[in-house]
């Protein structure tokens, strides 16, 4: 059943934004395991948070990704692993996983 967002959103003038969890994943890299939760917008769009982010010792702060928007959950999900992923490396001595303060599960 899809909702719609956009009716919820302008049941009150504060509300700001309303998004649905259409999914929930959980991966395990290298021992960590890491949550993903796909999510759907008021314009349909879907977008991931990730629990964790994964900081190498080279770099001040975790990777952040700057393209979260996708058209199916199915990309969102492909953009999630990646993002999860991209600096990950078993090797990299002085990095680690990083909470995100911002994901509540």
């Amino acid at each position: 059943m899809m909702l719609n967002l956009s009716e919820l959103g302008n049941l009150h003038a504060d509300i700001q934004a309303v998004h649905e969890i259409v999914q929930t994943l959980k991966v395990i890299i290298d021992g960590k395991e890491i949550e993903i939760d796909i999510l759907r917008n008021q314009n349909g769009h879907y977008f991931y948070e990730l629990s964790h982010y994964y900081k190498h010792a080279d770099k001040t702060d975790p990777h952040d990704p700057s393209e979260n928007r996708f058209s199916s959950v199915e990309e969102a999900a492909r953009g999630a692993l990646r993002c999860a992923t991209m600096f990950y490396r078993s090797t990299d001595e002085g990095g680690a996983w990083v909470r995100n303060e911002s994901f509540t599960p």
